[in-house]
């Protein structure tokens, strides 16, 4: 599948339902122009908003953080940087893995996430995919030097 709007739509479906079941409270803001794609309301009524993006699975096991977004209109395509203070999640789908990770919107943000052992069995400093299924507002980064599989 190639399409862009019907990634973001697979990728919001999957991200509505994986926060349904964690215990949330999904809402979708009513302008497409904001900088988040949904707000997560949690238990304590605390707002926790996600910018969703959808990540296909790359041959070397790993999956690509975009901290972009673009668009294209009569002057030609153009590419917008996120900003720290803009959303505090990415709640990225990755269809090989049908899993939704969330990874904090930081400047230590991780530019690829691991789901399978690297060639070179190397496993400190790498950021592993498991250490993103939960939504929590404190950092989920931790380094970790066994990997832990996630649907392998």
């Amino acid at each position: 599948m190639h399409h862009t709007k019907a990634k973001a739509d697979i990728g919001l479906a999957k991200v509505i339902s994986d926060l349904t079941i964690k215990g949330y409270i999904p809402c979708i803001p009513l302008s497409e122009h904001q900088p988040y794609d949904i707000v997560a309301i949690d238990k304590n009524g605390g707002a926790i908003k996600l910018q969703v993006k959808y990540a296909a699975l790359k041959s070397n096991g790993t999956i690509e953080v975009r901290f972009r977004t673009s668009w294209a209109d009569k002057n030609g395509t153009h590419i917008k940087h996120y900003l720290q203070e803009e959303f505090d999640f990415y709640a990225i789908y990755c269809p090989e893995k049908d899993v939704v990770l969330y990874v904090p919107n930081s400047p230590n943000c991780p530019k690829a996430i691991r789901f399978e052992k690297t060639a070179n069995n190397q496993s400190c400093h790498v950021k592993w995919a498991n250490d993103y299924l939960k939504l929590e507002r404190e950092s989920s980064e931790t380094i970790r030097c066994t990997p832990e599989m996630v649907k392998t």
